[in-house]
């Protein structure tokens, strides 16, 4: 009876075995067969072993299945189909700038043996149908060797093997399931092909190729993958990077009449509103096609008014968002999806490197960085929330910005619940909103960038959970009345920044969650009522209050304060005693430290201020040594009429005024009368400083020094060289900018050609008013040829001796800006033209404009007869 039992248990066992086979062979058929059906709907076409292959696996299914053979005939109708009218279902591609990229990846896949290349584009920009036609034109060059693989959005090394192999027609590859052996499988399939070449589209997340088992090393196949982000390209090894652009107007304009198939031309009105319409697309192809289908037949005015209504104030949800929002889903972690959630409620539409900082302050008020306690650590962290956001195609790098779309802008407003925010940004408001919009759910108030005048007595919010109100960028608000705060209890970030008030009312003193108050620029800001009760404050931003005078009653209580700044304002130093109660203090700007008050801030990382001796000067440097500060503005002697935000735009720089000895600083002490110089300073400007001979050391600049980027010199009476000392064999420093003015006992020669060697980063020169320097550039023995790699602009005035730019042959390649201003005796400029196979000259490729006075341009002499005439479009005359 057992050994029946055990029989009948294997037989079942053999039969199940049996059936799960049959069932997986089913699902693999089913799958390889609906995928190239599904293909070849979507407009692609394919070599007759393909039509063999969806033949073949019809016989199976019709094995398998008692299915008539009409499954069959079907299924070859619609691929003969395909063949001879597989353009019909491919998009048209509209604009010159879309047809070059084509044409550009094609030939690019063509004439390189080793590649991946990497076409990459925000989504709705048009990455798939561009290359549907270079799919198509690749087809029709080698028809046997090209292969489509739509990448699946839950992407895996085993599901992606799957994909290829059933587009190769690897069959037995799902016999396998061990990831490795699947890669040898495939790579010795695909490698024993003459040929190959793969377009993986819509690639999301990066993979190593030869995990997958993709030769792409061999020279036999080359790799194509389409994706949002460019750091897939990047990790891809991707030898050469395409990016797809938005459509320009004229082109957007062309593709949303297409598709709106309207008889006719459209009446004034309403073609005016098309083109704002246009304007929040902005370039996006599968925006400007949604919005040009739902307006299909529409012809009242009123109507495409409130089309253009709702998208403004972000009322209606498009389908185009839900392809957008797959971007922000990718980002994955939760901190950063929140981040860019933020930046989208805060910000405008083009980023700069001031924005990305504002956004980063904006994050560590909202609470949404952690981990850290130093200012530099939550820096590190904002910087690498947004390089993921850049990364994923979210924000656009555009000519030194950051761009944003609006229409990513307002996928990001539907993600966000409407119940707990209220963004009514830029949206030109007079009035404050009606307290029925103010309801007990709400978390977060946008109404930045609008026109309020007042918040009357008869508005007061109750909203217990609001704990961010901002309405910077109201220039016309001036009043806020008391009652306004009553039933705000719970505010944690309240920004008033760049409004028109003139005080703060009291009930500000009762709240007790504030952390941030920021009131940054707030011109006519005159009183800012007790503080003493905020205990929970962490930043107080009085940036720019040109006429506040007096810091608020009960400073001396904000323990917990890490951010204070001031400079900008009336006050010129803390009160009394102040400083050494704001023990948590990470960021300080202020006019002035008292004496003593440098030693009494042992966590700032960040300060800008003035001193008024070297001892306090060396104190403070000693102290950004410790703290490894990453930022400051630091200035001794306050020269008149000073500000610390003059000058140029470096993170970590310093002023010097009436001193006559510097030196680099090895230890952070004493320096014995002279003012030391950290060793992250990046910027150093001297001024007044008339004992002094030389600034530098080379000694210092390639070995003490080696962040120093900017030399500024002012009215230093006896200086006589910028560098001195022996030059060091083969070192190099990263000087980019030098500045010289008013230092009228430098003689003959700026720099010297051998100096010019050991500095290849410098990118911008500017003398003025020095009488006697009569050279820039002069020789040395056996030097008579050397370049300036790097340097972009020269500029030149008032310097009455100077002769020569440089003595000898100079190479400038990247020069873009030579600016020459009452320079009477000066005979030439050192440009090398190019010559033209035809002997003719033709100017510098990088060359934009010639500044100079009329008298001077035509005083030059030139080594070409036809030079001046080459140059003459480039002049623009000063006189």
């Amino acid at each position: 009876m057992t050994s029946l039992k055990r029989k009948l248990k294997e037989l079942i066992g053999s039969r199940q075995a049996d059936m799960n086979k049959l069932k997986s062979k089913w699902m693999r058929i089913e799958e390889q067969y609906w995928s190239v059906v599904r293909a070849i709907r979507e407009g692609i076409s394919f070599p007759p072993e393909k039509v063999v292959e969806v033949e073949g696996l019809s016989k199976e299914v019709e094995q398998i299945l008692p299915v008539p053979g009409r499954f069959r005939q079907e299924a070859m109708a619609l691929v003969r189909s395909s063949k001879t009218s597989h353009l019909v279902t491919i998009e048209e591609l509209l604009g010159k700038e879309t047809q070059r990229k084509v044409k550009e990846m094609f030939y690019t896949i063509l004439r390189n043996k080793f590649f991946i290349l990497g076409v990459y584009g925000m989504g709705g920009v048009g990455k798939t149908a561009i290359l549907r036609h270079v799919y198509i034109s690749l087809l029709d060059f080698l028809p046997s060797y090209v292969f489509w693989i739509a990448v699946p959005q839950d992407f895996s090394v085993y599901v992606l093997q799957e994909e290829i192999a059933n587009a190769v027609g690897l069959d037995n590859l799902s016999n396998e399931k061990d990831v490795k052996r699947r890669a040898g499988l495939l790579y010795g399939h695909l490698n024993a092909k003459k040929a190959c070449i793969l377009l993986l589209d819509g690639l999301w997340k990066p993979f190593e190729v030869k995990d997958v088992g993709i030769p792409v090393e061999t020279g036999k196949l080359k790799l194509i993958v389409t994706t949002r982000s460019p750091d897939v390209c990047r990790m891809m090894l991707c030898r050469k990077q395409i990016k797809i652009e938005l459509l320009d107007m004229e082109d957007s304009w062309r593709l949303f009449l297409k598709k709106l198939c309207f008889a006719g031309e459209l009446p004034r009105e309403v073609e005016q509103i098309a083109r704002s319409l246009l304007d929040r697309c902005c370039g996006l192809p599968l925006g400007i096609i949604e919005i040009a289908t739902r307006m299909r037949g529409v012809k009242k005015e009123r109507e495409w008014r409130d089309m253009l209504g709702n998208l403004e104030e972000s009322r209606m949800e498009l389908d185009v968002f839900k392809c957008l929002q797959l971007s922000y889903l990718n980002l994955g972690d939760e901190q950063v999806q929140q981040c860019f959630l933020h930046s989208m409620l805060c910000s405008g539409n083009l980023l700069s490197k001031a924005d990305r900082e504002y956004l980063i302050e904006s994050f560590i008020e909202e609470g949404l960085l952690g981990g850290s306690a130093t200012r530099q650590g939550l820096y590190d962290q904002g910087n690498d929330i947004l390089d993921k956001i850049e990364g994923a195609g979210l924000l656009d790098p555009e000519k030194g910005h950051r761009y944003l779309h609006p229409l990513t802008r307002d996928m990001a407003l539907h993600v966000v619940r409407s119940t707990t925010h209220m963004v009514k940004a830029y949206m030109g408001l007079k009035e404050i909103l009606e307290e029925v919009f103010w309801t007990d759910r709400l978390e977060k108030v946008f109404l930045q960038g609008n026109k309020i005048e007042e918040m009357p007595y008869n508005v007061s919010p109750n909203c217990p959970k609001l704990t961010r109100l901002s309405l910077y960028d109201n220039s016309t608000l001036g009043d806020i009345h008391e009652s306004f705060f009553r039933h705000l209890q719970g505010l944690t970030v309240l920004d008033l920044g760049h409004t028109g008030i003139t005080k703060l009312p009291d009930s500000i003193s009762q709240l007790e969650s504030l952390e941030a108050l920021l009131l940054q620029s707030c011109f006519a800001l005159r009183f800012i009522p007790y503080v003493g009760k905020l205990g929970s404050l962490r930043k107080l931003d009085l940036k720019g209050c040109e006429s506040l005078e007096e810091v608020p009653e009960g400073m001396e209580m904000l323990a917990n304060l890490r951010y204070l700044a001031l400079d900008g304002t009336e006050i010129e130093t803390l009160p009394e005693g102040v400083s050494g109660k704001l023990v948590n203090l990470q960021y300080l700007a202020i006019k002035k430290l008292r004496a003593g008050e440098e030693v009494k801030l042992p966590k700032v990382e960040e300060l800008h201020c003035s001193v008024s001796n070297v001892e306090m000067f060396n104190a403070c440097v000693g102290s950004l040594e410790r703290n490894n500060s990453q930022r400051y503005r630091l200035v001794m002697g306050a020269p008149e009429n000073f500000s610390l935000w003059c000058g140029r735009k470096t993170e970590r720089s310093l002023l010097i005024d009436s001193c006559d000895h510097i030196a680099a600083s090895i230890d952070g002490t004493s320096g014995d009368g002279c003012a030391l110089l950290p060793e992250s300073v990046q910027s150093l400007e001297l001024s007044g400083c008339h004992e002094m001979k030389r600034v530098m050391e080379w000694e210092w600049l390639t070995t003490l020094l080696p962040n120093l980027k900017e030399i500024i010199t002012k009215s230093c009476e006896n200086l006589e060289e910028i560098i001195h000392g022996p030059l060091p064999s083969g070192a190099t420093c990263r000087l980019t900018y030098l500045e010289v003015n008013c230092c009228n006992n430098m003689k003959r020669a700026l720099l010297t050609q051998d100096m010019v060697l050991h500095l290849p980063f410098l990118q911008e020169i500017l003398v003025k008013d020095c009488k006697g320097i009569e050279v820039i550039m002069g020789t040395v023995a056996k030097m008579t040829h050397f370049s300036f790699p790097k340097l972009m602009n020269l500029g030149l005035c008032n310097l009455p001796e100077l002769k020569s730019i440089c003595d000898g042959t100079t190479r400038c390649n990247s020069l873009q800006l030579i600016s020459i201003h009452n320079c009477p005796k000066l005979k030439g400029i050192p440009l090398q033209l190019p010559v033209l196979d035809n002997g003719l000259p033709s100017p510098p490729p990088s060359l934009q404009e010639i500044r100079i006075n009329r008298q001077t341009w035509e005083s030059l002499e030139w080594d070409h007869s036809l030079a001046r005439s080459t140059l003459e479009h480039f002049i623009k005359f000063l006189d």
